[in-house]
């Protein structure tokens, strides 16, 4: 193994270095992935904007827009993924009650360090399972082709097993800390009182306790199937590894007393080549000192291998342990806390997150107008209207995500446009209203389609909840009518006192 190691150290070393490289990749990939492609659609000649701007075609659904500033505008659009604040909250919400607030899906870089931990502790132990398939006939290329596909095997095997380990863990005891919470609180009603998703209301289960609210969305079962299987790998390789590695020394010794040579009982006495031979009691006590040494020697040499084989399979144990560690630190219990992960992007406040964003819409905006530039210095395309804006692209994008959440069910052919906005509004309302959330979804309305859009949903809610909203609205109404009129007799007095002056 050695030997194999000291021939290979170029391979070695761009091994190392290739794994870095991929776990700086996966620790930055959102970053890496938008500064290239960026930095793709900038170049000039070659780059994608001015590919693009040779196309002047007009899209097929909306002749506003052409294609090419529309393709433009979806490669950024990836990368970009506005939602609203209520929406951001609810989701935010969702992961408090998950308890899985303040966590994040395992890093990349984990992951590969998981996997260089597993590779470099277990090419020995491949090594010599290599060795065995290979048998006596195989070659030393075979050997280390046969090794590095059982390293292959144990690194995707381990890393899987290990980190599934961690999480069934951390969500099996999250399960069972709710339900020791339920039983000490005497049982109060069911464990689970809904099945609560990511789309519906969180505001439904405010009234029950974090127990319930926490079982709603994670589920009452339990189970450490995956972390019993991991212990009873750990244990059978280590245990395994650790006697294979102390009969193949026990073999070398063996084979290495067996090939030396005898020793010669006067082979160390100087006087015997001058042809002076010792008595043979001297002889004698002589040669079972150097016998006694050499027994001492090779006892401590096989302590010693086997202190370090030892060392080993601890290592080994320490190794899988920070993989079931990893599982348990990073992920989600939660059915659909991934989801609202990925609409929050971990941001604790809708400030941070706008603040995030709002950078690589600028870029956007800036690619947008350099293929508007383009296309407009082009003599085919005069007189072609170059208007829209990164924004504008953004809001359609929101619009038409909206309007298919809330078109459950098709409207009958022939239908008229009013008629399936209609049954959208409809459609989009829930059973249940409170009076807080309907008027959020008729702000959201009114700023997305309209105030025709916001009457149909008013229209569709249940008649006490109605009234309660058209209360609000009123209330709303005045509210904003006494503050405008404060504002002007507020600027109408300023006048008046700046005429006097």
């Amino acid at each position: 193994m050695g030997d194999w190691i000291n021939q290979n150290m170029s391979v070695i070393y761009s091994a190392i270095a290739l794994g870095i490289l991929l776990m700086i990749y996966l620790s930055n990939k959102f970053r890496i992935d938008f500064l290239l492609m960026n930095f793709w659609y900038g170049l000039p000649v070659v780059g994608k904007i001015a590919r693009l701007s040779r196309d002047n075609t007009r899209h097929a659904k909306n002749k506003t827009w052409t294609i090419s500033e529309r393709t433009l505008c979806d490669a950024y659009k990836q990368f970009i993924h506005f939602t609203t604040e209520d929406e951001f909250n609810k989701r935010l919400t969702y992961l408090s009650k998950a308890n899985d607030l303040g966590r994040s899906p395992t890093p990349g870089w984990m992951m590969g360090l998981l996997f260089v931990l597993v590779l470099a502790e277990g090419l020995g132990f491949s090594y010599m399972l290599g060795t065995w398939m290979a048998g006596e006939s195989g070659s030393e290329n075979t050997r280390q082709l046969l090794m590095w596909a059982v390293v292959f095997v144990l690194c995707v095997i381990f890393v899987f097993v290990m980190h599934a380990a961690g999480h069934q863990l951390y969500r099996s005891n999250l399960v069972a800390k709710a339900d020791r919470d339920w039983r000490a609180d005497g049982q109060p009603g069911k464990f689970s009182s809904h099945n609560i998703k990511l789309d519906d209301v969180q505001s439904k289960d405010d009234d029950q306790p974090e127990y319930t609210q926490c079982a709603n969305r994670v589920g009452t079962g339990r189970s450490y199937f995956m972390v019993g299987t991991a212990i009873v790998i750990i244990v059978v390789v280590a245990v395994v590894s650790t006697i294979m590695r102390m009969r193949h020394l026990d073999s070398e010794h063996t084979a290495s007393t067996t090939l030396s040579a005898p020793a010669n009982a006067t082979g160390g006495n100087p006087f015997d080549k001058l042809g002076q031979g010792l008595p043979n009691e001297v002889l004698q006590s002589q040669a079972k000192a150097e016998a006694k040494a050499a027994e001492d020697g090779k006892a401590a040499y096989k302590d010693e291998g086997y202190a370090a084989f030892f060392m080993l399979a601890f290592i080994f144990a320490i190794t899988q342990l920070v993989g079931i560690a990893g599982g348990y630190k990073w992920g989600f219990a939660g059915r659909e806390s991934k989801a609202a992960f990925k609409g929050t992007r971990g941001f604790s406040t809708y400030d941070d997150y706008l603040s995030f964003y709002a950078p690589l819409a600028q870029v956007a905006q800036s690619k947008l107008q350099a293929l508007q530039q383009k296309l407009s210095e082009r003599r085919t395309n005069d007189g072609l209207r170059l208007e829209h804006t990164f924004d504008d692209f953004l809001e359609e994008h929101r619009v038409n995500r909206l309007k298919a959440m809330g078109a459950t069910a098709a409207p009958a052919a022939g239908a008229t446009a009013a008629a399936a906005e209609a049954v959208v509004a409809a459609a989009s309302a829930p059973v249940k209203y409170t009076a807080e959330e309907a008027l959020r979804e008729i702000d959201s309305l009114t700023a997305a389609s309209g105030k025709e859009s916001a009457i149909r949903f008013l229209q569709s809610l249940p008649d006490d909840t109605r009234a309660t909203v058209t209360s609000l609205l009123t209330e709303r109404k005045a509210a904003r009518e006494a503050a405008e009129a404060a504002a002007r007799d507020k600027e109408a007095e300023r006048a008046r006192l700046e005429s006097l002056l």
